[in-house]
C-alpha cells in the first residue's frame, strides 16, 4: 500500500490565480465501511489517470467524524484548468462494476471552491503527509479586511519568531454571510495534528507586544466561527 500524494507546489502556483475544490461525503446507513472504502478506492483507481482523478481523506475529530472530504488529485487546479476539471468531476463516464454510487454514497455538500491566498500562507511545506489540519475560519461579510490584517500580523510575528509552522491558505466566497477561510497543515503524527501550542504561544506573544491585542482578537472573533479539523489520508492498494 502506499500513501496518495499530497503535493503542494506553491512556488508554481502562486504567480497565478489558483483553486481548491472540495465535497464532503458520508456512508449511507447499512453500508460498511469497508465496502465504503473498497468500492472509493476501485473507483479512484478507475479515474486515476484523467481530470477527474481525486484524493480523498477521512475527517477523524469533531462532530463530523468518520465522513470523507475528496479534491482533485492535483490539489490545486489553475484558473485556465478550473472549467475542465469541474465538468470532469461532475460528469465522467462510469466504469464497469463501479460500486461508488448514491447507493452507498451520502452528499453532506455541493462543490466548494476555494482560491488560493498566498499572502496569508506561512511557509509552505512540499511532502507527503499522512494527517493533513484544515483550520476553518468563518468571517462576517465586511469583517474580511479586519481579519486579515490580523492574519498578516500574526504570521509577521511567526516569522520574527522563527517559528517552524507551515500552512497554505485558501478561501471560499459562499455566499452566505460568511467568507471561509481554511489553513492548511501536513503532519506526520496524529498528535502532531492536534497539537494547538504554536497557535497558544502566538497569541501570547502579540498580547505581550500590543496591549490593545485582546480588543483586535475580540473583534476577529465576533466576526468568526473557527473548528478544526484533522484528516487521515487515505491508502491506495
Amino acid at each position: 500500500m502506499k500513501n496518495i500524494l499530497l503535493m503542494i507546489v506553491f512556488s508554481t502556483l502562486a504567480s497565478s490565480q489558483t483553486y481548491n475544490m472540495q465535497i464532503q461525503i458520508g456512508v449511507k446507513d447499512g453500508v460498511r465501511i469497508a465496502d465504503f472504502e473498497k468500492a472509493m478506492m476501485q473507483h479512484n483507481k478507475a479515474h486515476a489517470t484523467d481530470l477527474g482523478a481525486a484524493t480523498t481523506y477521512q475527517i477523524v475529530n469533531g462532530p463530523d467524524a468518520g465522513d470523507y472530504i475528496r479534491m482533485p488529485k492535483s490539489i490545486f487546479v489553475s484558473a485556465d484548468m478550473i472549467d475542465a476539471v469541474y465538468n470532469e468531476w461532475e460528469n465522467h463516464e462510469p466504469v464497469p462494476y463501479d460500486k461508488f454510487d448514491g447507493k452507498m454514497v451520502e452528499g453532506r455538500n455541493g462543490t466548494v471552491f476555494y482560491t488560493l491566498r498566498p499572502d496569508l500562507s506561512y511557509n509552505p511545506q512540499v511532502k507527503t503527509w499522512k494527517y493533513i489540519r484544515q483550520s476553518k475560519w468563518n468571517i462576517r461579510q465586511g469583517g474580511q479586511s479586519s481579519a486579515e490584517s490580523i492574519f498578516l500580523m500574526a504570521n509577521q510575528i511567526r516569522e520574527e519568531l522563527g517559528s517552524s509552522e507551515h500552512f497554505v491558505c485558501m478561501v471560499s466566497n459562499t455566499g452566505q454571510p460568511f467568507n471561509e477561510y481554511v489553513f492548511v497543515s501536513g503532519h506526520d503524527t496524529l498528535s502532531e495534528a492536534l497539537d494547538q501550542s504554536a497557535f497558544l504561544t502566538l497569541l501570547s506573544e502579540m498580547s505581550k507586544r500590543m496591549p490593545d491585542w485582546a480588543v483586535s482578537y475580540t473583534h476577529l472573533r465576533a466576526h468568526e466561527t473557527l473548528r478544526y479539523l484533522v484528516c487521515r489520508l487515505l491508502l491506495e492498494k
